[in-house]
């Protein structure tokens, strides 16, 4: 994963989003009524409270307490750069909060400006982190351009889109390449495609196919310039007049619900909403693409707050970061969202342990595999990049549009 995450630090991007923080305060403040959130920071517990994306989250919390007689206590929040340093940065959730987990990007921001806590590579309860491969553990992810190592990482995919193989024409147990150009322009799948209404998300996507057909070529997808991204939201607006696009969404609860309605037919989404919505329809009644163009490559990081040095509890947090580089939470991640990350083999060694099938056991390998067949190709991936005030500009010409 070296060098597969990039992210720019911006500043300015934290100084904006704490200036537009003073009217949503309110908002970040009711994250404190949400259990474990309860207003006093807890001490010399076995709970440990964490905030971050509802994707980094096991299914079941209690199974890591079985093992390691820790409890998580967490409040997710979707992948929106802003939300999360607003409730992080202006409303001090680290008060109350022991780990953030989210996208690269952060860390570069609020590492240096102290509300992230160095991670101490030496403490006693992080004990897989030298077994650790530095492709993970060094990347981009969890450090800044410095160096400083601010976080441990968790977990690492290729986001790109769900379709059905039948609407597309393609055969269902093929793992073939399909073009980007069945989100934008297709006749076939005009009026059926789902897109995200979040530039982050959608922005990318749109220039990477522009770019793989040969109409457009860019310094830096994840950060483009303000000509790039009028480029880009011009050729958006094109097809959303031509009426390529059945709606916009915005959460992965809507990602699930399009696809298990076959509202869509392709949709850019989250792997695990595939296979949440298969759980639904059936094994394999919608797939997630291997793409011609390129990816969506992202990583996410566990960060400890600064405050939690004055707590109690700093051994049971390492336990919860060392979990995270284990092969229980590993296994877990890749059975039940297809997620790759650090010490893929210490997941394939539970799975044994565990007697999984061997049907489980080589679907871990094969997640591994994916990982890597995806990684090969663009994207990568900032939440923080220095051009965010012009790409959300001409993001907000399309939403208008």
């Amino acid at each position: 994963m070296k060098d597969k995450f990039s992210t720019t630090s911006q500043l300015e991007l934290t100084r904006r989003t704490m200036l537009r923080a003073a009217g949503g305060l309110a908002g970040a403040a009711a994250l404190t009524s949400l259990p474990g959130m309860s207003g006093v920071a807890q001490a010399a517990t076995a709970t440990v409270n964490g905030y971050g994306v509802t994707t980094a989250q096991l299914k079941d919390w209690s199974v890591m307490t079985d093992s390691i007689g820790v409890e998580m206590d967490f409040a997710g929040t979707n992948n929106s750069v802003g939300v999360f340093l607003r409730d992080v940065v202006a409303s001090q959730l680290g008060d109350e909060v022991d780990i953030f987990i989210f996208e690269s990007g952060t860390e570069d921001i609020l590492g240096p400006q102290g509300v992230y806590l160095p991670i101490d590579e030496s403490h006693p309860e992080l004990s897989l982190w030298e077994r650790t491969s530095d492709d993970w553990k060094r990347s981009a992810v969890v450090q800044d351009p410095d160096g400083n190592q601010w976080g441990v990482p968790v977990i690492g995919n290729a986001d790109s889109f769900g379709y059905f193989p039948d609407k597309l024409g393609v055969d269902a147990d093929s793992d073939e390449e399909i073009s980007w150009s069945v989100m934008f322009e297709d006749d076939n799948t005009r009026g059926r495609v789902a897109y995200d209404q979040t530039w982050t998300y959608s922005l990318g996507p749109a220039a990477l196919y522009l770019q793989g057909k040969g109409d457009a070529t860019f310094g830096d997808i994840a950060n483009l310039t303000r000509d790039e991204a009028k480029m880009v939201v011009d050729f958006l607006i094109e097809r959303k007049k031509a009426g390529q696009f059945r709606t916009l969404h915005s959460a992965f609860e809507e990602q699930v619900q399009l696809l298990a309605n076959k509202e869509v037919d392709v949709i850019n989404c989250w792997e695990p909403a595939v296979r949440e919505a298969n759980l639904k329809l059936g094994d394999g009644a919608t797939k997630y693409a291997y793409t011609k163009e390129g990816y969506f490559k992202w990583g996410h990081g566990a960060y400890i707050a600064s405050q939690a040095k004055d707590r109690d509890n700093l051994d049971q947090i390492y336990k919860v970061l060392n979990y995270f580089l284990g092969g229980e939470y590993r296994a877990l991640q890749a059975r039940d969202r297809g997620y790759a990350g650090p010490n893929m083999d210490l997941g394939v060694a539970y799975a044994e342990e565990q007697g999984w099938s061997e049907e489980e056991i080589a679907a871990l390998k094969a997640t591994e595999a994916k990982v890597n067949r995806k990684f090969a190709k663009p994207y990568v991936s900032t939440t923080t990049p220095s051009n965010a005030d012009v790409m959300e500009e001409e993001w907000q010409r399309f939403l208008n549009a």
